[in-house]
């Protein structure tokens, strides 16, 4: 087969005439950018001759793993569907691991690769937890593609479906363990035979032993150097390639040149090898590698807690009846039958039967909704009353569960500020690094030529800003980790920092002050052959069978009554026998046609009566969560303003207000004015948090220095909020403000240490104090304690969510 025909380097067919390499001073065409890439590497390294002495290659052999191939399926629709989530304007989004990264210029090199690339409209790299969010337009380039993309870079990427397990991540975990475990071998038989060449210097060793205890060394070394080290090479030559250097290049400098100085030692009896700084150098950066590893890990394992509540089966109506089916089949446009008390598994319309739903999950509303054919309902919600028919619309992560749960997905590629600002600073210190290395390296050849390459090695080392670049991302992985098992979901990065420096909280009522469950506040009794006590009692055994969220407040009521023959009259109340007598509870029309309505301060009530006769009223309010009183008690101890915003009317927030001590509170607010009162506070210098559950709370969620949803609070209220608090309890704001404060004490005191230990340790280095041994033990010591530092916010805040006495 001709050249022409061929591929020069693999022998398959050259489709794409564009592929050209000079090799020996003739254009040779080849079939990819792979092969040309190989056959340049071979030209480049001076064996070209490899081409000439090589028997014909069968087609195929020692062309580079073909990305396209392997990558295509991705780009098939349900492939995208599986692993991406579609947006309007044919666009999608979708989330990838991405291996093999090390350090932020691998964040810039695939952000800036993948945005030249057409179709792909947005792609962001967070660098703490490896996951690339890309943003495509499906019309121009596939999933595939930006996987293919990612591999020609040298990257090891795995896209992941919204509800991913961690799979990818253990992988590097099993890797990153086989290095650690080959670099601290290698580090003890390293050091084993330094003892004895070291002993030898000052004893006198003969030369034949000295020869086979460098040869025993190199021996050991190398497999620390080329495997255990490789990702360090990896990272340095990713670096140079961006032309955005990391601390990968001077580590893989040192180690390279100590490596390959020894080496020469070995072979052509040099003065002296580095073979013990060479391994205790990899080890020690490969163990602070591993514990930020662990760290990230954690914060991406903690930060998927929230659990669905989807059905895992559903009766699915088909053309020759009903079949039980997982849930995770429905696709749009199916019809399922849900029985009363059941979940609705999908987004879509009511086709048949009229119903109330519980949304309290979704919007906030603890009210049920009434919903009738041809209303919308939301997957999540609880049907309530009767059996209904339900076409579906959204499945999956389509759903508002769904966008739910991408939310927090979504906000780990936002880094904080304080990590923005260090991954800046650590690339010029690189490069400062590199020209005082070089410095160094000519004064010291002026000086003293013998001990100018060993001192110079030492600086490399010593001042490897390693410690610099783990000290914000550990810290604030950590806390992410710590927050996530205080169940408190942190959506975006900045949020940390915005808490630390909180002067004021400001809380929502309704949902967020109180529980947004109702409770007997009172009970009137207009007959006079009953007391109170009877009557509640008796609606407890009658509502006991009640699916209504308003007889939830008669859920805790003791009661030795029976209720038999209970109905539900769908938008009126329930009825029952109880001791022979039949009651109705509900509107007051409906216990007791033609009767009038007490006056409840506009508070929601439940009337008892038989049919005829309106025998007392239950008058219900919102109880406050358990812990509210102790939680603004708690932040007013640690120096914070307490304010209450409400749009309720101003008897219930006052009432509410009075209860928890609260003497700052506002009633009656629209949006605009919760946004207003905002402004004014942030005008005088206070820094808000603020913390609401309601879609009217959104504005103001946005608006605020740092904000805090419950995770039962609205779908908008949760899209602008930047942490999510998962529970009943208000504790974990508390928590939340403390662990902030505690992160920025951790990320200050890491910095003040890495730039306080290089100002120290260039200067002795740079006088030749510090021998290259020395100098990885300074280094990788001082890593090691930042990262040990931030993970000592893994034991910050408490555990405890009980209420205190």
């Amino acid at each position: 087969m001709s050249d022409a025909a061929a591929c020069f380097h693999c022998a398959l067919p050259v489709l794409d005439k564009r592929y050209t390499v000079s090799i020996d001073g003739l254009a040779r065409a080849v079939c990819c950018p792979g092969c040309k890439a190989v056959a340049e590497l071979i030209r480049d390294s001076g064996m070209s001759q490899y081409y000439a002495l090589r028997e014909a290659p069968e087609p195929g052999v020692g062309r580079p793993e073909d990305d396209a191939g392997e990558w295509e399926i991705f780009n098939r629709p349900d492939m995208l569907e599986a692993f991406g989530a579609t947006t309007s304007g044919g666009k999608a989004e979708a989330t990838i691991y991405v291996g093999g990264m090390y350090c932020t210029a691998c964040s810039w090199l695939i952000e800036t690769t993948l945005r030249a690339v057409p179709g792909v409209a947005d792609a962001d790299v967070n660098p703490v937890t490896h996951r690339l969010r890309t943003v495509i337009d499906t019309r121009q380039v596939g999933l595939g593609d930006v996987l293919a993309t990612l591999a020609r870079l040298g990257y090891h990427p795995q896209p992941l479906a919204p509800e991913s397990s961690a799979a990818p991540e253990v992988i590097e975990q099993r890797t990153a363990l086989k290095r650690l475990l080959v670099a601290s071998l290698g580090m003890m038989q390293a050091m084993m035979f330094a003892v004895a060449l070291y002993a030898g210097e000052f004893k006198g060793i003969s030369a034949d032993m000295e020869r086979f205890l460098r040869l025993v060394s190199f021996f050991v070394t190398t497999p620390v150097v080329f495997y255990s080290a490789r990702p360090f090479f990896a990272g340095a030559i990713r670096g140079i390639r961006s032309r955005h250097p990391g601390m990968d290049l001077p580590v893989a400098i040192a180690i390279g040149a100590a490596y390959a100085a020894s080496v020469w030692s070995t072979f052509y009896d040099g003065p002296a090898v580095w073979y013990d700084s060479v391994t205790m150098f990899v080890f020690f950066l490969t163990v602070g590698r591993f514990l930020e590893m662990r760290a990230r890990h954690r914060s991406i394992d903690k930060s998927v807690a929230l659990t669905s509540i989807l059905p895992n089966t559903v009766i699915r109506v088909e053309e020759d009846g009903e079949a039980t089916v997982p849930a995770t089949q429905l696709v749009a446009g199916d019809t399922v039958r849900i029985r009363a008390g059941e979940p609705i598994p999908a987004d879509g319309r009511l086709l048949e039967g009229s119903t109330s739903v519980d949304e309290a999950l979704l919007t906030g509303e603890s009210r049920p909704l009434a919903k009738a054919p041809g209303d919308s309902l939301l997957a999540g919600s609880v049907n309530l009353d009767a059996q209904i028919l339900l076409e579906v619309g959204n499945t999956g992560v389509d759903t508002t569960l769904g966008t739910i749960s991408r939310l927090s997905e979504r906000a780990r590629y936002t880094r904080p500020g304080f990590v923005r600002v260090a991954d800046r600073v650590a690339s010029y210190i690189v490069v400062a690094i590199l020209v005082v290395a070089v410095l160094v390296a000519t004064g010291w050849s002026m000086v003293a030529p013998e001990r100018a390459f060993e001192i110079t090695l030492s600086v490399l080392v010593v001042t490897c800003p390693c410690a610099l670049a783990l000290a914000t991302p550990a810290a604030f992985a950590a806390a992410g980790t710590r927050l996530a098992q205080l169940r408190l979901l942190v959506t975006n990065g900045d949020a940390v920092e915005a808490m630390s420096r909180a002067t004021h909280v400001v809380f929502d009522k309704t949902g967020t002050l109180t529980r947004g469950l109702p409770r007997i506040a009172e009970t009137r009794v207009f007959a006079d052959d009953t007391d109170a006590d009877t009557l509640t009692r008796i609606a407890a055994a009658i509502e006991s069978a009640s699916t209504h969220p308003l007889a939830r407040a008669f859920g805790a009521i003791d009661t030795s009554f029976e209720a038999t023959e209970v109905e539900t009259v769908v938008g009126h109340g329930i009825s029952g026998t109880v001791d022979g007598r039949h009651y109705r509870l509900g509107r007051s029309a409906y216990v007791a046609p033609g009767s009038s309505e007490a006056g409840t301060d506009d508070r929601p009530t439940v009337y008892i009566g038989d049919g005829e006769t309106l025998l007392g009223v239950f008058v219900l309010d919102d109880e406050p969560r358990a812990d509210a009183a102790d939680t603004l008690t708690a932040l007013r101890s640690m120096g914070l303003e307490v304010s209450l915003i409400s749009g309720d009317r101003h008897a219930a927030v006052a009432r509410t207000a009075e209860e928890l001590g609260i003497d700052d509170f506002a009633a009656g607010c629209t949006p605009q004015d919760k946004l207003d009162h905002l402004k004014r506070l942030q005008a005088g210098g206070a820094v808000v948090v603020m913390v609401g559950d309601g879609i009217n709370d959104a504005p103001i969620l946005a608006g605020a220095d740092a904000s805090i949803a419950p995770a039962h609070s609205a779908l908008l209220a949760q899209t602008s909020a930047d942490v999510i608090m998962v529970g009943d309890l208000l504790r974990p704001v508390v928590t939340a403000v403390e662990i902030a404060r505690h992160t920025l004490r951790i990320v200050r005191q890491n910095l003040a240490w890495a730039i306080g230990y290089n100002i120290v340790a260039l200067p002795l280095a740079v006088a030749g104090l510090v021998p290259p041994w020395l100098a990885a033990i300074g280094m990788s010591a001082s890593s090691l304690i930042v990262v040990l530092n931030a993970l000592r916010l893994s034991r910050a805040g408490s555990t405890d969510r009980t209420v205190p006495a």
